[in-house]
């Protein structure tokens, strides 16, 4: 915590993953994000996005939300990138920004109510009037700073949203349960925030998805909720998931993002990239399965 200069107080949460899920240094880390980003063919990503959307000119709309690993960036940032791509050129105000808690076990959402979070490339502000808002009316999200001091997941999202919208601020949301209740109350409790906070917003839902098994195994899991992601049926898919039939750390964030883009958007997802662990390491009994989407 800092002194604000009104005198008031001013919360940073500074960085806990920089040097090992990624660069500590500003120029190494700005030149491996461009360098992922630059790698995606995006036209290619439009084609592949109209053929399973059926959306004549999807270049010419902003998603509603992405799906994107947390991983280090050795072994996702190429995933990511296929998602964050798709915002070249794009404007977002606001990036909400949600997925699951690794470390802290609660009920319901963690809603992150510092002023800011910085990375090495520098500082992004907390969207506190949509954070607070959101906290107003929705039953499942608590102010949870333990929560989110120790967690990557939304660390990780920051250094490719900073370096295509300087200026982002965003929302900070991690899942300790990932029940249809609480997805159901917190993406009811979106929509209507976003409703009244008038801004050009971008979802992200980040989430892994099989851990450690064997890659032959890890392809039928993926494929479960790659599956689900297809379809935009959140029922069928929290089936899969309850019944160990599908794997996604981050599964309230997806089923979140299913039901906002069926809400906001045209209910239509296209699978853009994924890989595993295996590809990086060399390692193929033991995998992490990575996917990049988009909703519309």
């Amino acid at each position: 915590m800092r002194n604000g200069t009104d005198g008031g107080s001013y919360t940073l949460r500074h960085p806990v993953v920089s040097g090992l899920f990624y660069p500590d240094d500003k120029t190494e880390l700005q030149s491996a994000v461009d360098s992922y980003l630059e790698e995606v063919d995006t036209n290619a990503l439009y084609e592949i996005i109209g053929r399973q959307t059926s959306i004549e000119n999807p270049q010419s709309l902003t998603p509603i939300v992405l799906v994107a690993p947390h991983a280090g960036f050795i072994f996702s940032g190429r995933v990511q990138a296929s998602s964050y791509a798709l915002l070249k050129n794009r404007t977002v105000d606001t990036a909400v920004i949600m997925g699951p808690s690794h470390l802290d076990r609660f009920d319901g959402v963690a809603l992150a109510l510092d002023d800011a979070f910085s990375t090495p490339l520098g500082i992004s502000r907390v969207d506190k009037e949509f954070s607070l808002r959101l906290a107003e009316i929705c039953t499942v999200t608590s102010e949870n700073e333990k929560a989110h001091l120790s967690e990557h997941v939304v660390e990780v999202q920051l250094p490719f949203l900073q370096r295509l919208f300087p200026s982002v601020r965003i929302v900070s949301l991690l899942f300790g349960g990932h029940d249809l209740e609480t997805v159901t109350s917190l993406y009811e409790a979106l929509c209507e925030t976003m409703d009244t906070v008038k801004r050009r917003y971008i979802v992200i839902a980040s989430s892994d998805l099989s851990h450690y098994h064997p890659r032959t195994d890890a392809v039928v899991l993926d494929d479960a909720v790659i599956r689900g992601i297809e379809k935009m049926d959140p029922e069928s898919l929290y089936a899969d998931i309850t019944a160990g039939r599908a794997e996604a750390c981050g599964s309230g964030a997806i089923l979140t993002g299913i039901l906002l883009a069926r809400k906001k958007g045209l209910g239509k997802s296209a699978i853009l990239r994924r890989m595993d662990s295996g590809e990086v390491s060399g390692d193929r009994k033991r995998v992490v399965g990575y996917v990049s989407a988009a909703m519309y």
